[in-house]
C-alpha cells in the first residue's frame, strides 16, 4: 500500500500514489500511536486521495517510532509520513534521528506523480475519461474467482482493488469445498473405526463422537486458509475493501462498507460474486429447520434424523458425513439416480453403497410439501417412494443461483438474466470493460452451436481458471480459452466419484465407434491393501483415433487420480499412450493404465 525508504534498520512510511491523478494526500487518521507495535499487513492509517479515503497497510513489522505527519495534514506523494523501527535500532533512537525533520522530501525511488488536471472526480452517470481511473482493475467478490483474479492482476503489476462483502475465500473456502472435506474425512475415519477396526486388528471401548469438535476443526481450517489469502494479497500488493460492490456503469463501482459509501473507478471491472443455495418453492430457508449447506456444516447440535432434498454432489456428501457419525439420513432425489449428471454405472454403485449403510435413498421421488413442526420438519413425498418423512431438519440442496441482488446500480444497464450476469464466451458483459467470471454467470453460447445443451458449470476450479484467463486477456498475456466439454468434476463421498467428458450414454449418442475399458479396484493390489476394494475406473475412447472422450471413476482417492486424465485430454493422449506411460506400483493410479489396457484389449491384470 505504500513505498518506503530504509534508514539504518528503520523503514520510512511514505505517502502512496493510490490513483493516476493523485499528487498529494491527507492523513485522515492514524490507527497507531508512537511506540505501538505494528504487524506487517496491518492497517496503519487512513489516507484521503483526490477521489476516496482508503486504508494503508504496513509492509514492515516493528514499532511505530515516529509520526511525521499529523492527522489532517496534507503532503506530496512520496513524502515520508512516519517511520517504523524494524530491527535492532531502538525506537527512541529512530525518533531522535528524525526529530525536527517533519515530512521528508519524496524518496528518489517514489513513483512520479501524474500531472494534476485540476478536474474533480467524476460523479455523474458517464464513465470517467480514459487514463483517469483510480485502479487498473476492480474485482467485485473475494471467492475462488475473485481472489484469483485479484492476485493474478497484482502479479502482473496492475493496480487492483478487491471488494468482498464477508470473508476472503468466499463460499468455497469458508462454507463449501474446504470445510466440508474436513468433515467428510472425519466421517470416513469414524466409519472405518466402527465398521472395519477388527479386521485391522484394532479394538476399542465406548467409541464416542464429539460433534462440536468436528465442526470446530473444519472451521479452524477455513479460518487459517482465509488468513492465507490476506497474506497473498499483501504479497501481490492487492488492495481490499470489506463491503458490497455495485456496478454503476462502465468503469464505475459504488463501494458500501460499514463506514459508508464511496465511488471507485477502474479501467476494468471483474464481477465474481459467486452463488448461493436455491430455496425449494414454498419452503424458505430459516437457518434452523430448513437449512442450506452452510448451516449443515455448522449446526449447534448433531441431528438425530436429517432429510436431504437433492442428491447432487452437496446432498450426497452431507448424506455420507451425517450417516458416518450416526445420524439417520433420508436422501430424496426426483431424477432416476443419485448424482444425475454422472455415468449411470457410477450412480448405481453409489446407491448400492449408501443403501448398504442404511441411508434411506429415495430416487424418482418428488418433494411436494415441507412443513415446519414443533419437533422439526414434515415432508410430503410423491413418486417411487411416496410417503411422509419427519426429521429434525431438512437440508435443501437442489442447486445454486447467482449472487446478483443489488449488483446492477440504477441506470447502469448491466444485463442480468434469471439472477445471473449475462456474458459472451469471452466473459464480456454488455458494458464496456466489465467482465464476469465464476458461478454468477449465464454464458450466451448463441454463436457456438457445438455448445448447445451445455450450461456454465458452477465449480470453484472453473471459476478460478476463468478469473485468471480474463485477467491475462485484459493484460495481453493469454488468449486460449477453456474447453467446457472437458471439465473435471469431483464428489467427495466415500467412495469418491470423479469424472470428465462424456458419459457412456452421451458418447453412444454421437454414433462414434467406441472403445470402453473398465477396471475394478477389487483387482487392484493397492486398493485391497488399503481395504478399499469398491469401485472402478471406466475410460471411454474413440475407436478410430484413440481420443479420450470420457472418464468415470468411483473409489478411494479417485479425485486425486483425475488430474492425470485431465492432462491426458489436454495433451490429446490416446489409450496407447496412457498404457505405455509407466505407472508406479503399487498405486491406485495403476487402475487408469489397466482400464486403458482393457479398452485396447491388452490389460495384464484382468
Amino acid at each position: 500500500m505504500f513505498t518506503k525508504e530504509k534508514f539504518g534498520m528503520a523503514a520510512e512510511i511514505t505517502m502512496p500514489q493510490l490513483s493516476d491523478t493523485m499528487t498529494e494526500g491527507t492523513v485522515v487518521k492514524w490507527h497507531k500511536k508512537e511506540g505501538d507495535k505494528v504487524k506487517s499487513g496491518e492497517e496503519i492509517a487512513d489516507i484521503e486521495t483526490d477521489k476516496a479515503t482508503m486504508p494503508m497497510e504496513a509492509f514492515d513489522g516493528g514499532t511505530l517510532a515516529v509520526i511525521l505527519v499529523k492527522e489532517g495534514e496534507k503532503v506530496k506523494v512520496g513524502q515520508a509520513i512516519g517511520v517504523i523501527a524494524t530491527g535492532a535500532e531502538k525506537p527512541d533512537e529512530v525518533k531522535q534521528k528524525y526529530s525536527g525533520k517533519g515530512a521528508s522530501a519524496p524518496a528518489a525511488t517514489a513513483p512520479a506523480p501524474a500531472p494534476a488536471t485540476g478536474k474533480p472526480a467524476v460523479k455523474t452517470e458517464s464513465a470517467p475519461a480514459k487514463g483517469k481511473y483510480q485502479y487498473d482493475i476492480i474485482v467485485i467478490g473475494g471467492g475462488p474467482a475473485g481472489y484469483a483474479a485479484a492476485i493474478r492482476a497484482g502479479q502482473l503489476k496492475q493496480n487492483v482493488l478487491c471488494i468482498e462483502k464477508e470473508t476472503l475465500g468466499g463460499t468455497c473456502l469458508n462454507w463449501g469445498c474446504i470445510p466440508t472435506k474436513a468433515l467428510l474425512d472425519d466421517g470416513a475415519f469414524i466409519r472405518k473405526l466402527r465398521l472395519h477396526s477388527a479386521e485391522h486388528g484394532v479394538g476399542y471401548k465406548d467409541l464416542t463422537v464429539d460433534f462440536n469438535r468436528l465442526v470446530a476443526r473444519s472451521r479452524g481450517i477455513a479460518e487459517k486458509l482465509s488468513k492465507g489469502i490476506e497474506h497473498l494479497f499483501r504479497k501481490s500488493d492487492v488492495k481490499k475493501e470489506f463491503g458490497v460492490g455495485q456496478v454503476l456503469g462502465p468503469h464505475r463501482v459504488k463501494v458500501t462498507t460499514a463506514q459508508g459509501s464511496k465511488e471507485a473507478t477502474a479501467n476494468h471491472i471483474i464481477i465474481a460474486t459467486g452463488s448461493r443455495a436455491t430455496p425449494l418453492p414454498g419452503a424458505a430457508f430459516d437457518g434452523k429447520k430448513i437449512i442450506t449447506s452452510r448451516e449443515a456444516m455448522n449446526l449447534a447440535a448433531q441431528p438425530k434424523k436429517l432429510a436431504i432434498i437433492g442428491a447432487g454432489a452437496i446432498g450426497c456428501e452431507f448424506a455420507d458425513f451425517y450417516n458416518a457419525i450416526g445420524t439417520e439420513v433420508v436422501l430424496i432425489e426426483m431424477m432416476d439416480h443419485l448424482l444425475p449428471i454422472e455415468d449411470e454405472e457410477v450412480s448405481i454403485l453409489l446407491e448400492r453403497v449408501f443403501a448398504k449403510r442404511e441411508i434411506d435413498v429415495r430416487v424418482k421421488t418428488k418433494t411436494d410439501k415441507v412443513e415446519v413442526t414443533p419437533g422439526g420438519v414434515k415432508l410430503t413425498l410423491s413418486g417411487a417412494k411416496a410417503g411422509v418423512v419427519e426429521a429434525d431438519a431438512v437440508l435443501v440442496a437442489i442447486g445454486v443461483t447467482g449472487n446478483t441482488d443489488g449488483l446492477a446500480g440504477p441506470g447502469s444497464g448491466l444485463e442480468i438474466v434469471k439472477g445471473r450476469v449475462r456474458v459472451n464466451p469471452k466473459y464480456q458483459t454488455n458494458l464496456e470493460n466489465v467482465w464476469g467470471v465464476g458461478d454468477c454467470l449465464s454464458v450466451n453460447w448463441a454463436d457456438q452451436p457445438e455448445m448447445e445443451g451445455y450450461r456454465h458449470p458452477d465449480l470453484a476450479h472453473v471459476a478460478h481458471h476463468e478469473a485468471v484467463l480474463v485477467v491475462e486477456r485484459i493484460t495481453g498475456h493469454q488468449k486460449e480459452g477453456i474447453d467446457y466439454k472437458a471439465i473435471p468434476g469431483c464428489t467427495y463421498t466415500h467412495p469418491q466419484v470423479a469424472s470428465m467428458g462424456l458419459t457412456e450414454k452421451k458418447a453412444r449418442a454421437t454414433n462414434r465407434k467406441l472403445k470402453i475399458g473398465k477396471f475394478p479396484f477389487s483387482a487392484s493390489g493397492r486398493a485391497l491393501a488399503a481395504g478399499e476394494p469398491e469401485g472402478f475406473v471406466k475410460l471411454i475412447f474413440d475407436a478410430e483415433y484413440g481420443e479420450l472422450l470420457g472418464v468415470h471413476m468411483i473409489g478411494e482417492a479417485v479425485t486425486e487420480m483425475l488430474a492425470e486424465l485431465v492432462l491426458a485430454k489436454k495433451l490429446e493422449a490416446t489409450e496407447e499412450e496412457i498404457i505405455e506411460a509407466i505407472h508406479p506400483h503399487p498405486t491406485f493410479s495403476e487402475a487408469v493404465m489397466e482400464a486403458a489396457g482393457v479398452a485396447d484389449g491388452r490389460a495384464i491384470h484382468l
